[in-house]
Formats: structure tokens, C-alpha cells, sequence
């Protein structure tokens, strides 16, 4: 990691599924595998390969949740080996692992003897607690078992820990299941409880968080914002996000990872005039009999700017599509979250917009990328952002070409 940069990998809800358990897992995930551990397909290989041919790497590989399918064990723990396994080839110096809905086992079987099945694990994360490394952070760079089992006392404990020894972040891992029960209703609703949300602002306070300026990244399962796009519906975010996000701005800037919805968003919240970053990782693995026209498989590197001290996080996106058989790196714009969108403090989409078009010769073409050159801000557009100065620019007699695959490609003013 350098000080003007951090690389941050997110894979999400990959949902590892064992077929022996589980006889249609193949409609559940494309990492379903066999009593020997081998995959049905190239999926796993072929990310694998793409990494290591193109020499991707990253300072931190965060997962939020939904490792597994149904909280099976050994599916769990196979998940958990292949995580640090991706994590070693992206050179990453922290794994990081928020638990999801289906990690947790929120759905037990029902006891047929009240007596005698008291022998069996009827606790919901009880096979997490056992995973080694230690979940649900690894140290890749720096073995120290002793501040590892502290760390998982504290997040099984109190629902959140806080990795602080970066001098350029810290870094918070919540558990949005931590408040589920065995009621059926918890299954997918994610809470952050009075007691977490206490302790998590006293620690961040006695850290003197407001002073020290760090970028701050809290990586969770369920959405602290409302997601309800492609019909997802409202009603499984988390329990007390508002409150939680209007907390963490007071003490600093901070980037939000989140998974479960399976589509992709990039977003902002805002208390005034402070904004921060929202992430909804799309899933990489739930496959595609289970998700919509609106949905991909993706991983993503984000890419942040450390030298921003001040104000909204700043940072780009680079986007890898599952397209077919292979991993491709996406500008498609149809993914909604695609190469080429990022975070930060961009201005007025109008004004932008009217120096732009009076950049462009009439009835000429001029490829986008000739256009970002010119106004590097375009690289920090969320998606909406992006749709956004397409309209204005439409507005300003000016056509958007896009490409067969939905890839903007160039602009041209139709009037001299």
C-alpha cells in the first residue's frame, strides 16, 4: 500500500454450496462443489487465472457476508479456506469477512426429542466462532494469535470490532445478524442493537476519531439505506442504519461495503452537507437462474485516495463482469455499477455538462475517454451521476453513442 492510495477487493454473497448437502445447488451459486472439494464449472479457476494473469492485487479483501448457503457447515468452512486462499493471491495484507443471513444458521432443524438433541450445536454461530484462522478478520502480514482470538471475542461479543493500526485507515467490521433468533422473521432483517451502536461510538470517541483524520470503512452485511431497485422490496434493511450512519460522520469520512441484495449500487448518504459513501456490493456467485436482467456477477478493486483528508471519500471503481465463461473487466453500463464510475466531490452536473460541450467540434466524434482526460472529475461520478449528465448533455444537443454492449464510447454535438 502506498500513502496516496489504498486497493480495497469486494466479493460478495458468493454463497459456497455443497451438492452433497444440498441436491439443487447448482441453482443456488456457481460455486458449487463436490464431496472432493472440486467445482462443477471454470468459475473459481477462471477468477483465479484472471487475477494472475493481469497481476490485479489489493491491500484488503473484504467479503460482506453470505459466504455459504443455508449456514452448512462444511460448505462454511470450505468457503472460508477459498477466501484466504483469494486473498494470498491478491496480495492482500487483511481478509475481511462480515457475517450474513445465510452464515448464520438462523433456520435449525427442529428438535424431535427436547431431551437428548440438547447434545447437538443449536447455536447460530457456533461454527463460526470455530473457523482458523480466526474469523472474521485475518492478518496476512502480521501473525499475532493472541490479538486474533481478542478480535473474535469482541465481534461475537459486542457485534463489531475496530482494526486501527493503519496509519492511513481504520477499519470497522459490524455483525447485522447479531440481534437473529430463530424466529423465521429475522431471517433476512439485519439490526445494529442500542448496545452496539453505544459501544461502537464510544470506541470510535475514545479513539479521538474526529481529530485523527483517517479514512474510515465499515464493512457490514444488510444495507443501512433503503435498496429497494429491481423490485427487492423494503423490508430487510438494517434496523437502526440511519442512525448508525448519521454516528460514524461525526467521526470522519467514511466508506460503506455492504452486500445481500445481489445488485449492485453506488451511492451516497448525506447528514447536511457530509456525505458518505454507500456500497452495495452485487453478489459474485449467486447464479444466474436465481437473478434478473438487472443483476451480474461481479468483483470489484477500489481504488481510494488516501490524500483526501477532507470531505467525501474519493476514489474509482474497476469492475469485473462474469460474461459467458470468462471474467472480463466491464464498462457496460448496463451492470449499473460498471469501470469507470467512482466517488467524490465532482460539483454541478450542469456546469460540467456546458464545458464539455463546448469542447466538442460539430459533427464530430470524440471518444469518452478523450473527455475524461480533459475533466478527470468524471472519474468520480456514481452511477446516477453518470445518467444524470447524460441528460444535460442531451439537453445541450449533444448525442451519447454507446456501443452493442451498452459501453459509452462517444460524444458528438449535433448542432454547430
Amino acid at each position: 500500500m502506498s500513502s496516496a492510495s489504498l486497493k480495497v477487493a469486494v466479493v460478495s454473497d458468493l454463497h459456497f454450496v455443497s451438492s452433497e448437502k444440498v441436491k439443487d445447488g447448482n441453482s443456488h451459486s456457481w460455486l458449487s462443489f463436490d464431496t472432493n472439494g472440486k467445482f462443477n464449472d471454470g468459475f473459481w479457476s477462471n477468477l483465479l487465472a484472471k487475477i494472475h494473469t493481469e497481476g490485479i492485487h489489493a491491500d484488503i479483501l473484504i467479503c460482506p457476508g453470505d459466504i455459504t448457503t443455508h449456514a452448512e457447515p462444511k460448505a462454511l468452512e470450505f468457503a472460508w479456506k477459498k477466501l484466504n486462499e483469494l486473498a494470498k493471491v491478491l496480495k492482500c495484507d487483511l481478509l475481511v469477512t462480515a457475517t450474513g443471513n445465510h452464515d448464520v444458521s438462523s433456520r435449525p432443524a427442529p428438535l424431535k426429542n427436547v431431551i437428548r438433541d440438547l447434545d447437538h450445536n443449536i447455536s447460530m454461530v457456533e461454527n463460526l466462532k470455530l473457523l482458523e484462522p480466526p474469523y472474521p478478520l485475518v492478518n496476512l502480514i502480521k501473525n499475532d494469535d493472541e490479538l486474533a482470538q481478542k478480535n473474535r471475542i469482541h465481534y461475537f461479543g459486542s457485534d463489531f470490532l475496530i482494526h486501527n493500526e493503519s496509519e492511513h485507515y481504520r477499519l470497522v467490521v459490524l455483525n447485522s445478524c447479531g440481534t437473529h433468533s430463530s424466529d423465521p422473521a429475522d431471517y433476512e432483517r439485519g439490526s445494529i442493537s442500542e448496545s452496539t451502536l453505544t459501544w461502537l461510538e464510544k470506541s470510535l470517541k475514545t479513539m479521538n476519531c474526529s481529530k485523527n483524520k483517517k479514512l474510515g470503512i465499515l464493512v457490514c452485511h444488510h444495507h443501512p439505506i433503503l435498496h429497494p431497485d429491481q423490485n427487492l422490496g423494503t423490508y430487510d434493511f438494517m434496523k437502526g442504519g440511519t442512525r448508525l450512519l448519521e454516528m460514524l460522520n461525526n467521526y470522519g469520512n467514511w466508506i460503506v461495503v455492504h452486500g445481500h441484495k445481489h445488485h449492485a449500487k453506488l451511492s451516497y448518504h448525506s447528514v447536511a452537507s457530509k456525505k458518505s459513501v454507500v456500497f452495495a456490493a452485487g453478489t459474485l456467485s449467486a447464479h444466474k437462474k436465481t437473478l434478473g436482467d438487472g443483476f451480474a456477477n461481479q468483483f470489484y478493486i477500489i481504488n481510494t485516495d488516501l490524500t483526501q483528508k477532507r470531505g467525501t471519500p474519493k476514489g474509482t471503481l474497476d469492475v469485473y463482469s462474469w460474461q459467458a465463461n470468462c471474467w472480463s473487466l466491464s464498462k457496460r453500463t448496463k451492470d449499473g455499477v460498471f469501470t469507470g464510475v467512482g466517488f467524490g466531490d465532482i460539483g454541478c452536473l450542469e456546469e460540467m455538462a456546458e464545458h464539455i460541450e463546448k469542447q466538442l467540434v460539430s459533427l464530430t466524434s470524440t471518444p469518452w475517454d478523450d473527455i475524461v482526460e480533459l475533466f478527470p472529475k468524471l472519474k468520480h461520478m456514481v452511477p446516477l451521476d453518470f445518467k444524470h449528465l447524460i441528460a444535460n448533455l442531451q439537453d445541450l444537443n449533444v448525442d451519447v453513442n454507446f456501443s452493442a454492449d451498452h459501453e459509452l464510447e462517444s460524444l458528438e454535438r449535433t448542432k454547430a
